[in-house]
């Protein structure tokens, strides 16, 4: 899994998390190509060319990012601050918008642009952050929660996206409807004029001049009074000399307002119809004149031309347009006139400036009365309503990340939860209840034609544990199971046994093939462990069982099997492998009745202390004894050779130790033969380290009126493998005035050189030394020298197994040699020792 609890995320899930800033970057930018390309509107975009190829962009550096780890967590960190800033001072800029007028000219006034760019330097802050503290987020896991998370992101930035080119649409049509009732009240109010001025031409045709003349001043005054638009009314004659009109329309005449080629020309088109067309002298004006023509032929054929002056910004009912104020529109009556239609705006005669005025727009072409077609432009002024709905639109992406961010964790949490329930929360390896629900689960997926079951073990762990704390101990698991991941290969399944063992499954192999990787794995795992600057070497054991057909897979029978061959290996010294025979099964049965029997035994307390006398041959004197635990099951004695290695393996040794130091006290409390002499005890390694031991030994000797120096620990030369751990402990009891004795001296791991620095004050030479030692030979040589050199450093001698009298003979040439032996005395019950103690004392 890989927890990180400085962000309390696991690498998994920020590798999601950063898969979805590439998916959302990768999807913008496919949305706004589709948009450009399909189903974009021409008054703006929502996501721009630009803005798309700067989201793939970003989307490429993030990925390039991702796949190396060459920049530090330093430097990740300086620009994840940059991003930060960039988008706290973007989105801020965003949401104020309505408030504050920045310059965002490069942003060009697009909501939509600058709501995204906020999104990217939030992304982009994330997506770094992310690398800063994890550099490593290659990881291909939960790959259905990736899934779900690209469509999410999917699904989100879609509807982000729609819901903002809805809004676009809406913006858009309200542009064109706009343009729509611009022509539609144009045509309607040329129509009603056109119809009144060809109303008049009807009246006046074909009449006198002085009917004529009559007339027009009639129709003229009704016709300025009726109409607002109408400024004035205008006679020529057919050389365009006035005739008559009212003071705007003399006005308009004397200031040259006809005197333009272009104008004369179609004052004077042989067209019997009524025209209209703008004055191009008057555009620039105040009062922008729209020029309604109507020629008249009298009854003497004479001809003249009644021309209507109208004020063009009176053309429209402009307060029918008030609820589209948000957009300026403007006509194009020419080249040079764009002619405003909103009382705000002034007729401009520079395309090219307008729209530099305005960052969005529309032009769509008008047909004026059939006759001619003008360019009309709409501009946005006012993106209030747009701003607000952006906002809105907006957090549709927030709470898409929001979404993924909360479902990215929960699902991560699930999925933690199950591995923790499935692997060992200390090495993450299987745990031993899923190994066989996940053996059965592949084996079912890829089959096999065998199978082997091996346990691996760390010998002398368990010491290090009682003795350094589970700190130390777990590093060196860790490790451990570390070198295994590594020395096998991903078909091999590997699960955390009990306490220091592994339990791994090997399919499709060979004995031969099988035995050459446990002894390679076996070899990486006998390596230092350097555990907080300090080495610790361990060395490994191994059990296998191998089958021939997976018919014979019986997850507990395997187990079970490779655990006898485990325990072969333990007993022969570790640091090897054995393969299971069915032999061993009788020997492993032997145990386990020993077991189930000796827990019964303690738990009736029926373990025995018997005593073996040591002499002192200077004064053929008994000067101690040894107690020994002996225990009779079913009326049978039961070897202590047997029983004691049993108890070692399954932790009963510990119990054993009490009941007879227990036995012991009461012993010599209750004799006082016993009190005067040094009794010693045996204690395991496993009693020695444990926490305050040296403790509650002096104090149950104390409480039980128990003189320190006639007390002796014995301990057996094998325990100094962990020397470190228990020498301390023997160092505070000397200190304290016991006695602490080496038992079995030279079948262990210590040599004469390491005499000097042992924590004991008695050595007691194993028997194997006796054997030869009566006569004059290398063997007698051999012992005396041992003895010699015990002497030199102030160690007591006691020399055990002694059966022959020539040997007394040649020890007694030692002073305050101690002998052990048959040759004395066998180890006696109590009651029985008492007497022999009363017998020596007698004679």
């Amino acid at each position: 899994m890989g927890y990180d609890m400085r962000l309390n995320v696991t690498r998994s899930a920020t590798s999601i998390l950063y898969s979805a800033i590439l998916y959302f970057h990768c999807i913008i930018f496919a949305l706004g190509m589709v948009e450009s390309t399909f189903s974009g509107y021409e008054l703006m975009k929502v996501i721009s060319p630009t803005t798309a190829i700067i989201s793939l962009l970003i989307a490429g550096v993030l990925a390039t990012i991702k796949k190396v780890s060459l920049y530090t967590k330093k430097y990740c960190i300086a620009i994840a601050t940059v991003a930060a800033l960039c988008f706290l001072f973007i989105q801020f800029s965003f949401l104020l918008h309505m408030q504050v007028n920045f310059d965002l000219g490069s942003l060009d006034n697009n909501p939509f642009t600058l709501s995204l760019y906020a999104i990217f330097m939030f992304t982009c802050f994330s997506a770094i952050t992310i690398k800063a503290f994890h550099k490593n987020i290659k990881i291909n896991e939960m790959k259905k929660i990736k899934l779900v998370v690209f469509i999410v992101v999917l699904i989100g930035s879609t509807v982000w996206h729609q819901s903002s080119l809805n809004l676009v649409r809406t913006q858009d049509a309200n542009a064109r409807e706009k343009i729509h009732l611009l022509e539609t009240m144009i045509n309607r109010s040329l129509a009603s004029q056109k119809k009144a001025l060809a109303r008049i031409k009807t009246r006046v045709e074909k009449v006198s001049f002085e009917d004529f003349m009559r007339l027009i001043n009639i129709d003229s005054k009704n016709y300025i009074s009726d109409y607002n638009i109408i400024k004035g009314v205008l006679v020529l004659d057919n050389e365009l000399n006035y005739i008559s009109g009212d003071n705007f329309s003399s006005s308009f005449y004397l200031n040259g307002m006809l005197e333009k080629p272009t104008i004369k020309l179609w004052l004077k088109r042989d067209i019997e119809e009524v025209q209209f067309a703008a004055n191009s002298l008057t555009l620039d004006s105040d009062i922008p004149i729209l020029m309604f023509l109507a020629p008249v032929k009298l009854a003497n054929q004479s001809r003249f031309y009644i021309l209507n002056l109208l004020d063009m910004n009176l053309l429209l009912e402009k307060s029918y347009l008030k609820y589209l104020s948000r957009y300026d529109t403007y006509l194009e009556l020419t080249p040079n006139v764009y002619f405003s239609v909103d009382y705000k705006n002034k007729t401009q005669s520079d395309l090219n400036k307008l729209t530099s005025r305005y960052n969005h727009f529309i032009t769509e072409k008008i047909n004026v009365m059939g006759l001619v077609e003008h360019n009309v432009y709409t501009f946005i002024n006012d993106y209030e309503a747009i701003h607000i709905d952006t906002i809105i639109d907006q957090l549709i992406l927030w709470f898409t990340f929001l979404f993924i961010f909360i479902f990215v964790l929960v699902a991560d949490s699930s999925r933690a939860l199950e591995f923790s329930t499935k692997h060992d929360e200390l090495t993450g390896l299987l745990r031993l209840k899923a190994l066989e629900e996940e053996f059965l689960q592949l084996s079912s997926v890829r089959g096999y034609s065998n199978f082997a079951t091996v346990i691996v073990k760390l010998d002398f762990y368990e010491e290090i544990h009682n003795s350094l704390g589970y700190e130390i101990s777990d590093k060196i698991l860790k490790k451990a199971s570390e070198r295994i991941s590594i020395n096998v290969d991903n078909r091999v399944l590997i699960s955390k046994g009990i306490n220091d063992s592994f339990v791994l499954y090997f399919t499709d192999t060979t004995p031969a093939i099988l035995e050459q990787k446990i002894e390679a794995l076996i070899l990486d795992l006998s390596k230092a462990y350097c555990i907080d600057t300090f080495d610790f070497n361990l060395t490994a054991s191994a059990g296998v069982v191998f089958y021939q057909t997976p018919e014979l897979f019986n997850f507990k029978l395997n187990l079970q099997q490779a655990n006898i061959a485990l325990e072969k290996s333990t007993e022969l010294g570790g640091n090897q492998i054995h393969f299971y025979q069915q032999i061993m099964d009788d020997k492993h049965s032997e145990k386990i009745i020993i077991r189930n029997n000796l827990h019964t035994a303690l738990k009736n307390n029926e373990l025995e202390v018997f005593y073996q006398p040591i002499h002192n041959l200077n004064g053929n004197q008994i000067v101690g004894v040894e107690a020994l635990v002996r225990w009779c099951c079913n009326g049978e004695w039961i070897s202590p050779a047997k029983f004691i290695p049993v108890a070692e393996t399954t932790g009963q040794i510990v119990q054993v130790g009490k009941q007879v130091l227990n036995q012991v006290l009461h012993d010599i409390k209750k004799h006082s033969q016993l009190q005067n002499i040094a009794v010693a005890v045996n204690f395991s390694t496993k009693q020695i380290i444990k926490d305050n031991f040296s403790i509650d030994l002096l104090h149950l000797l104390t409480q039980n009126n128990i003189t320190y120096k006639n007390f002796t620990v014995e301990v057996t030369e094998s325990s100094f493998q962990e020397k470190t751990s228990i020498e301390k402990t023997l160092l505070e009891l000397i200190n304290s005035g016991l006695n602490v004795a080496i038992d079995d001296f030279g079948t262990g791991f210590s040599s004469l050189s390491y005499l000097a620095n042992q924590p004991a004050n008695i050595i007691k030479i194993d028997r194997e030394f006796t054997l030869g030692a009566d006569k004059d030979t290398k063997e007698r040589k051999l012992l005396d020298t041992i003895i010699k050199v015990c002497y030199d450093l102030g160690k007591k001698v006691v020399v055990e197994g002694v059966e022959d009298e020539k040997l007394i003979t040649h020890l007694s040439r030692y002073k305050g040699i101690r002998i052990q032996g048959y040759f004395f005395s066998k180890p006696l019950p109590v009651d029985q020792l008492i007497e022999y103690i009363r017998a020596i004392q007698y004679k």
